[in-house]
């Protein structure tokens, strides 16, 4: 061990030893405190690990002079951190305490409690990621070659990077609060996440409650009539449904709830305020990854096609459309007449079929793996798990006011697209294992299972969730 070069035991040890660190961090100073890195403590932090990268990237790349000196050693750390060798154990550690947390997250006071995300370890792996990820990324762009690999490469990597950094720094400059209007009554208070009461910048009158519903008397639709008055002098009339929030001076206002005893007779509606700053930086990653999915599916398949032969080209004609058809077929049974109100947004239909196209090609994969690794089959189909989870990010922001929460349908998604990250860049790796890379195809496809309806039998994941889609939502 500590010979050059170095291998997955380095890899696991230096993760090891983070996860060590951290639980030394936790036993001494307590969980993490994120509100302590609201603006501007969150910029300075932001630029201050830029730099580190910077400065890691700069000293694997230096070459010294001297070949007894001390200083290679170092450099040649600081190099490794851009290999699979230090990026897989990441990935594994970071898969084993996110299936924790998707296996211990419990429902205290109404409330989900997830202390993993404030937890010394899992925030330590999490920004080793990032770290190495920033090292990579700086690598590929000090050595781009092709255009066709470097694209979606970069596209894929740095948006990665964008969201995961600004999602996480910026989380302490969101607020999110709500409040309560009656009909006649303006209201310019609203309650914290904390349960203090908090001055508002804009004032909020219902005028009129809105509800419709199916002939068994489950809500159809409910949505509220305002008016919005600002402090600045605006005087709005709007209709806020779910899945449709009104944005007003920095705010988006979203329908949340309403009087579930008096039904369509309510005399108060339930609005939730959003103040999420660091939004748009978090976009850039999220598109970037967009587009970096969409460029690798098609040049898997471009390259694939271009040597395909005519029986296989009718093979993969032929499980495409076998794809195609399970997933609408699935879509189907839940595209039903009686969809919930928070089902109902474009966001719906793409997110799901995306999502069981993504399973079915994997599920394939699984199988004529026994016979050949399907990587090509695997790029796809991770392509489309991260276009399905960003869709679904997306709807979440658009219908909850928050693109990811950790509920435990979140989590194993998670858990299911890091699987896959961690079999893909061990492919990569000239001299693996074979019947390793299997055995972790199909535990990969195991998590998928778990993550498709496995959840539901987990006591984790039983009570308040956002894919529960009761009638209150």
């Amino acid at each position: 061990m500590w010979t050059k070069p170095w291998t997955f035991k380095e890899g696991f040890l230096v993760g090891g030893g983070l996860i060590f660190a951290g639980l030394m961090l936790e036993l001494s100073v307590g969980p993490v405190v994120w509100d302590a890195f609201a603006w501007p403590a969150n910029g300075i932090v932001l630029a201050v690990f830029l730099a580190i990268i910077a400065l890691l990237f700069i000293l694997g790349n230096h070459k010294s002079s001297n070949r007894k000196s001390s200083n290679r050693k170092f450099n040649y750390a600081f190099q490794w951190m851009s290999t699979y060798q230090a990026a897989i154990p990441a990935m594994v550690y970071a898969v084993v305490l996110t299936i924790i947390m998707g296996l211990t997250r419990q429902q205290v006071g109404g409330t989900w409690l997830n202390n993993m995300l404030s937890f010394w370890p899992f925030v330590l792996i999490y920004t080793y990621i990032d770290v190495i990820l920033g090292i990579i990324i700086l690598r590929r762009l000090m050595h781009l070659s092709s255009w066709k690999r470097d694209i979606p490469f970069l596209l894929n990597h740095l948006g990665l990077f964008i969201a995961l950094t600004t999602a996480t720094l910026g989380n302490a400059d969101m607020q999110r609060v709500k409040m309560i209007c009656g009909v006649g009554e303006p209201e310019w208070r609203a309650l914290t996440q904390a349960g203090a009461v908090k001055e508002m910048p804009i004032a909020i009158e219902l005028k009129k409650f809105i509800m419709e519903t199916y002939d068994d008397g489950s809500p159809k639709r409910y949505a509220s009539e305002i008016q919005i008055l600002t402090k600045s002098g605006k005087n709005i009339e709007t209709t806020i449904d779910v899945n449709k929030p009104y944005e007003v001076d920095g705010w988006k206002i979203y329908q949340y709830g309403y009087d579930t005893q008096m039904g369509a007779q309510s005399q108060i509606t339930i609005l939730e305020l959003v103040s999420d700053p660091w939004l748009p930086c978090v976009y850039v990653g999220f598109y970037m990854m967009l587009a970096g999915a969409v460029l690798m599916t098609l040049m898997v398949l471009w390259r694939r096609l271009k040597k395909a032969t005519g029986k296989a080209l009718w093979a993969y004609f032929a499980l495409v459309v076998f794809a195609s058809l399970f997933a609408y077929f699935f879509f189907d049974s839940y595209n039903t007449k009686t969809l919930v109100p928070a089902l109902q947004s474009p966001w719906f239909a793409p997110h799901v079929f995306v999502y069981i196209f993504a399973y079915t090609l994997l599920g394939v994969a699984v199988v004529i793996a026994w016979w050949k690794l399907a990587d090509d089959l695997v790029y796809v189909s991770l392509a489309f798990l991260t276009i399905g989870m960003l869709f679904g990010a997306l709807w979440a922001k658009e219908a909850w006011g928050h693109y990811w929460s950790w509920d435990p349908k979140e989590t194993w998604a998670a858990i299911t697209w890091l699987a896959y990250l961690v079999y893909i860049h061990y492919r990569q790796i000239p001299r693996h294992r074979e019947r390793l890379a299997l055995w972790m195809l199909i535990g990969s496809f195991v998590l998928l299972q778990m993550c498709w309806w496995g959840i539901n039998y987990l006591p984790s994941a039983q009570g308040s969730s956002v894919h529960t889609y009761s009638t209150s939502e």
